[in-house]
């Protein structure tokens, strides 16, 4: 009797490969049963399915998991995904009379979820452009992508953060403005499970990343198809896909490297997001 693999991860151009994975039944002969499922919500979202069980991995945002784990969430990071830095773009609603990132200092701003990566991130905004970021932050829950654009156009939140790609035609549409970015100073994407789970399932989660490799370099060397597919998948123009697939770059590999596993760790710190600086072997599953 095979065992379920249920995977999560966000509706983004970067999960083509778990798409394509179920789509053409990859795993067939492999003794588990692989899913993926799509999570509009983002990081805090996927990291509460996996606290209830109701996945057994997620691909998600480095910021989002090691928070996760420093409030006592049960996570641990099996490796990287995406090592090209992630480029957030912070946007206003149109009617917005706000046209700078300098002019949305004391302002709230919309989050999908505590802890999510927009969350975070603006945290991280706060910190570069020297906001105190315990009196002069505040946030608007707003569940998702959708809920933003909802609040956005209610006046509740001035600003959200998301990837710039996937909220590129939201702003080619009129309906936000991008009034500037801000990118990751880390790997901004990494594989987690459970402890127990990664313990118990260390041969099929080989057998994924093996899979996700082959996948991710396809993904490079078929540029053409690649881009076809984003346009056709996603809704993206051909040229922002193209531009997507050339910023990108993709490791799938076990662990996450020191230099950028600490560069997390105390840009949360110094934000106030942790508490304390995390172990390493707090972080990430032993190997």
């Amino acid at each position: 009797m095979t065992q379920p693999l249920r995977v999560g991860g966000v509706p983004e151009h970067f999960n083509t490969p778990f798409y394509r994975a179920a789509e053409r039944n990859l795993f067939a002969d492999q003794p588990f049963d692989y899913s993926f499922t799509e999570y509009f919500g983002g990081t805090g979202q996927m990291l509460a399915a996996l606290d209830a069980g109701e996945l057994d991995v997620v691909v998600l945002l480095t910021e989002g998991v090691v928070t996760h784990i420093a409030k006592g969430g049960d996570a641990t990071i099996l490796g990287t995904y995406v090592t090209s830095p992630l480029i957030w773009g912070v946007h206003v609603h149109a009617d917005s009379p706000y046209t700078s990132i300098e002019e949305l200092r004391g302002q709230p701003f919309a989050i999908s979820r505590p802890r999510s990566g927009s969350h975070i991130m603006a945290y991280v905004l706060a910190a570069e452009y020297g906001w105190d970021p315990r009196t002069e932050m505040s946030f608007e829950q707003v569940g998702d992508l959708a809920g933003a654009r909802v609040a956005l156009a209610e006046g509740r939140g001035t600003a959200f953060m998301w990837e710039k790609f996937t909220t590129k035609p939201v702003v080619d549409s009129g309906e936000w403005r991008r009034v500037g970015t801000c990118a990751t100073p880390w790997a901004p994407f990494v594989i987690v499970s459970r402890r127990d789970f990664a313990r118990q399932r260390s041969e099929d989660l080989n057998t994924l990343f093996a899979t996700l490799q082959t996948l991710t370099e396809e993904l490079k060397h078929e540029r053409e198809a690649t881009i076809a597919d984003i346009v056709a998948r996603f809704g993206q123009r051909p040229e922002d896909a193209a531009a997507w697939l050339e910023l990108t770059s993709w490791a799938v590999r076990p662990g996450i490297d020191q230099p950028e596993l600490t560069r997390v760790i105390d840009t949360l710190t110094e934000v106030g997001v942790l508490d304390a600086p995390l172990a390493d072997e707090d972080v990430l599953f032993p190997r």
